[in-house]
């Protein structure tokens, strides 16, 4: 949990980031007729940018693993 707390996001995702969280923290909720305190505003954008942290790193690994070239499974 230490190294979501000081990563940033990569220049080239930034824009699909912007996207992601607005999309997430406003247009979402405001289709399904939902509003948030300030408290679930906060809480929502810490979760979802764990979600995001996740799935970029899962997504590292599966761009290594696809790059492994002597066959084996390892990281």
């Amino acid at each position: 949990m230490m190294r979501w707390l000081f990563w940033q996001v990569p220049d080239e995702r930034v824009n699909h980031y912007i996207f992601f969280m607005f999309l997430a923290i406003f247009v979402l909720p405001w289709l399904m007729n939902v509003r948030f305190t300030s408290l679930g505003y906060f809480l929502n954008i810490v979760w979802l940018d764990i979600i995001y942290y996740w799935s970029y790193r899962f997504s590292q690994r599966i761009n290594r693993r696809k790059d492994d070239k002597d066959g084996n499974d390892t990281f």
